[in-house]
């Protein structure tokens, strides 16, 4: 994407992840943007020496290289319905378990059954507030959860939050990703806890996922304009969650998951996070 008086567009490649003992690694590689090619539909996306498609990933950044694979989700996924476009999201395969080999340097990992999920995100700007959350790492095999929160900036003041989110829990399908939907449905954004309540028609998804800011990775991106946003990640959060219905007699609980220390979240604001490093 090019930033106002920054040059030529750029593509890049990021890697950033922790072995086993907690050491931090990040690296970025940097290309002309005409070195990114896709294939008609979308896949196989290629750039460097890295590639992307359905059903795997591979590639190499300075020391580190990955070499995964997974059985694409034949249920399909969601978003990309909204009209804003100043930030979107399209999750594409939202319960996939991959397995292969991570390295970073003579460090060799043996990938086996992860959760994980594909998604593209893009947009005209970033929000000045938000917070997003996916896990799948259920014993239910294809369930999974994930919740979005922005708030944009208009005209001076900070625009009401919209909260969106999806699910399949217990069998069941939850979608709730209209803006009339998102206004209603109030979100509590913090770096370390973010708590959603996200109103469907007939039923409602809460969630409270907690994360110390130890186990956070930061990084930093610029909008068009030049603005910069601080986005902060982590795989180790830890996530409670309960699916309603509302029935005549009131609301039933249609389904309640927990998942401790195996939940990605995601924090970003136009202001740093104090004594989290910013990495890239």
């Amino acid at each position: 994407m090019p930033v106002r008086g920054g040059g030529d567009p750029l593509a890049e490649v990021w890697f950033v992840g922790r072995d086993p003992a907690g050491e931090l690694y990040a690296r970025r590689e940097t290309f002309a943007l005409d070195s990114l090619s896709t294939g008609a539909g979308g896949f196989p996306v290629t750039l460097g020496r890295c590639r992307l498609d359905e059903s795997g990933a591979s590639g190499a950044v300075d020391e580190a290289w990955w070499e995964l694979s997974w059985q694409a989700d034949g249920e399909g996924g969601y978003g990309g319905e909204s009209r804003l476009r100043r930030t979107e999201i399209v999750t594409t395969q939202p319960a996939i378990i991959a397995q292969g080999t991570v390295s970073v340097g003579a460090r060799e990992m043996r990938v086996s059954s992860w959760p994980g999920h594909q998604l593209h995100a893009w947009g005209s700007r970033h929000a000045e507030l938000s917070a997003r959350m996916h896990c799948n790492a259920f014993p239910e095999r294809g369930a999974y959860l994930e919740a979005v929160s922005r708030s944009y900036r208009r005209l001076g003041a900070a625009s009401p939050t919209l909260t969106m989110g999806a699910a399949r829990l217990a069998g069941r399908t939850f979608d709730a990703r209209s803006s009339a939907r998102g206004l209603v449905s109030p979100a509590a954004i913090e770096p370390d806890l973010y708590e959603f309540t996200i109103r469907g028609v007939r039923e409602q998804l809460w969630g409270r996922v907690t994360c110390h800011p130890a186990d956070m990775v930061g990084v930093s991106y610029r909008d068009p304009d030049g603005g910069k946003v601080f986005a902060y990640h982590a795989d180790k959060a830890s996530v409670d969650a309960r699916l309603m219905r509302r029935t005549r007699r009131g609301w039933k609980l249609e389904a309640e998951v927990s998942a401790a220390g195996c939940c990605a979240y995601e924090y970003a604001s136009r202001k740093p996070v104090a004594g989290v490093p910013v990495v890239l």
